[in-house]
């Protein structure tokens, strides 16, 4: 079976009968921009939706922001700030008119197109939405000491009407009970997500109650949402544009802010951004030797609250923070100023392990910092300064451009001192999260020496002056990262990718006499991988991949392989199939990724190891045309001695309206 799928991807070319049009379903766009892109499932979920939604709502090319455009998959800053600068000198009439801005090609319009539009100023107001309601049942998470059943529930309505929009969200992870308990701020569901907004045209061009995320410059000083921060981006990895002060409705149950936020435009080039919120956070509370006081010893960020002990911490620390942001914008940069407070009504006090000697301690912490970005001809500039008052503060630095006609590079520096803080911010850099000290430098490049070829290469060399968790000295680091993209015919894409991380981690080495001393010993990962897409018609499409990986650290040795084989089948215009099987041999201790098509308003990743097999199906009906309908199924099978066997059911349904 295995053989005779790749007989059919690679052989079968030649009986193609025509050529696949740029979307196959209305999900493929959102699937394809977000493949690969990060092992982050929250990250991963929030763009999935946020890029869903554009497909019902385009992005305007002629009043859309800088830090909106770039948010789209394969759209840098650089780009971005070529469309605005291209605008100003007169509307887009259409789409297509794209191709006149420098860099973009046929290909990048085709991978944009479902997410844009140019709208007429005549364009009548319709009132647009959605109502969704989505079931897992994940029988591997029944658990005694869980009170709640295997069951995720989730329940989003997003409306909008002209400039006002409003949007809910209500979900329950598996294992958390239902229930009503205004003591934890549990209102049925565990967590709960909404905004009212506002969005104007005057001084007044944004007001929201709720909900909000907050992104500004390059995210050293205030990044509230996980950042997608991805090799596979090459030129384009280290690149940030924030997007300001937006709604946020999303399942993150962590990094976002609840309360008040506005945008105003005292004149045109200047946008000044208020904020204020209160939260009540998740933590692990203990009495302080010192003041017998309860301080914070950690903020757990799983949101996961189904043990009496994961419930006893939530909600239990108030967060207030107060902030805001001044810019200066121009068609050909950017200039701004951000700051906030944050406020816990307990100290945080971190344990005394050796990772957390420089960690934040206090109730009140105060962050500065400045950023720019300028279009200095073809080429790219992008730097910010800053981080916590008090601290030494941090900088992050880019420059992209192209070279010549066929390549484009990007050099990125960053300098997070040891004692480095900020507790909102999340540039790039190799931690998810929270940043803390690190100093390197990246190099990426794109090369398109032909139409149909593609080398895309990045090399990160990082040194970490401070143990980090599982360290035991300062370590370096490097990553290379290599992605060939070969399309010899339009219904045919294949691409061979290479990754090689060095880096030092934790060991135990023998000391005198039976002892054991703690050391730090090197550790490699290699992966080795071929993808290959191919569409017999518009409606039949096949794609697989092969995928080797090995990590050494020491004297022990990690290896691991997956391959899987999947077709998407389109018999008719309201019916799409997919089905794929997967097997995998990988050790224990080595997790294999696969990214898999998942539901509407969210991305799959699957997490893979020992031997085995695991098969999906997704089932995807639209009986009316605003009505969709999807059933998935997994089944994963782990040859172990026990056979261990997990299934998991789910069921969306997704009413839209306008």
């Amino acid at each position: 079976m295995r053989l005779f799928g790749i007989l059919l991807l690679v052989a079968t070319p030649a009986f193609a009968r025509q050529v696949v049009p740029d979307t196959l379903s209305p999900a493929s766009p959102v699937e394809a921009a977000l493949e690969g892109l990060t092992l982050d499932p929250e990250a991963l979920e929030e763009l999935a939706a946020w890029l869903d939604e554009r497909l019902q709502d385009p992005l305007d090319l002629n009043t859309a922001p800088v830090g909106e455009l770039a948010r789209l998959p394969g759209l840098s800053p650089l780009l971005a700030r070529q469309i605005v600068a291209h605008r100003r000198r007169g509307p887009f009439a259409n789409v297509d008119e794209l191709l006149r801005v420098e860099g973009f090609t046929p290909e990048l319009l085709a991978r944009i197109r479902p997410f844009v539009t140019v709208r007429s100023l005549l364009s009548p107001v319709r009132p647009s939405g959605y109502v969704l309601q989505r079931f897992d049942h994940v029988p591997a998470q029944a658990d005694v000491r869980y009170p709640g059943p295997p069951l995720r529930l989730q329940t989003r309505l997003r409306l909008r009407y002209g400039r006002l929009e409003t949007a809910l969200t209500l979900e329950s992870d598996p294992g958390e009970p239902f229930r009503w308990d205004p003591a934890t701020r549990t209102y049925g569901f565990d967590h709960q997500a909404g905004f009212v907004a506002w969005r104007g045209s005057g001084w007044l061009e944004q007001f929201i109650v709720g909900d909000f995320s907050a992104r500004f410059g390059a995210g050293l000083t205030l990044w509230s949402m996980p950042a997608i921060d991805s090799y596979q981006a090459a030129a384009d990895a280290p690149l940030r544009q924030g997007s300001g002060l937006t709604p946020y409705s999303g399942t993150d149950e962590v990094r976002y802010f609840r309360g008040l936020a506005l945008t105003l435009a005292p004149a045109s080039a200047l946008h000044l951004s208020l904020f204020g919120s209160r939260r009540w956070l998740d933590a692990r509370l203990d009495t302080l030797e010192a003041t017998l006081r309860a301080g914070v010893v950690s903020l757990p960020a799983s949101g996961l609250h189904r043990t009496e002990a994961e419930r006893s911490r939530k909600g239990v620390l108030r967060s207030d923070v107060l902030g805001g942001a001044l810019t200066f914008e121009h068609a050909r940069g950017q200039l701004g100023l951000v700051g906030y407070t944050t406020h816990f009504a307990h100290p945080l006090q971190p344990g005394d392990a050796l990772y957390n000697r420089h960690a934040w301690r206090g109730r009140t912490a105060h962050a500065l910092g400045a950023f720019g970005q300028f279009l200095l001809g073809r080429t790219l500039l992008s730097a910010e300064v800053g981080g916590t008052l008090g601290r030494p503060f941090g900088l992050v630095a880019a420059l992209s451009g192209p070279m010549g006609r066929i390549a484009r590079a990007t050099l990125a520096v960053r300098h997070l001192p040891t004692r480095f803080v900020s507790l909102h911010g999340d540039p790039f850099d190799t931690r998810s999260g929270t940043p803390t000290g690190e100093t390197g430098g990246y190099v990426g490049l794109e090369l398109t020496p032909a139409p149909d070829w593609q080398l895309l290469a990045a090399v990160d060399q990082y040194r970490l002056p401070w143990p980090r968790y599982g360290q035991f000295w300062p370590t370096i680091g490097r990553t290379h990262w290599l992605r060939l993209t070969m399309r010899p015919r339009p219904w045919l894409e294949t691409y061979l990718q290479v990754r090689h991380d060095r880096a030092e981690q934790r060991t135990a080495a023998p000391g005198p006499g039976a002892s054991l001393l703690e050391a730090t010993a090197p550790e490699r990962y290699l992966s080795l991988r071929w993808h290959g897409t191919y569409a017999f018609s518009s409606t039949l499409r096949l794609e697989a991949r092969l995928e080797h990986a090995r990590r050494t650290r020491s004297e022990q040795r990690n290896t691991g392989w997956l391959f899987y084989q999947g077709v998407r089948w389109l018999p008719r215009p309201w019916l799409q199939l997919d089905a794929r099987l997967t097997f995998f041999d990988s050790d224990t201790a080595l997790l294999l990724y696969a990214p898999e098509p998942g539901l509407r308003y969210s991305m799959a990743l699957a997490a893979l190891s020992d031997r085995g097999q695991r098969t999906l199906l997704r089932l995807q009906l639209r009986p009316f045309s605003r009505l969709l309908l999807q059933l998935r199924h997994t089944t994963t099978l782990e040859e172990t001695p026990t056979r261990n066997i997990r299934r998991t059911w789910q069921f969306l349904l997704l009413w839209q309206m306008g």
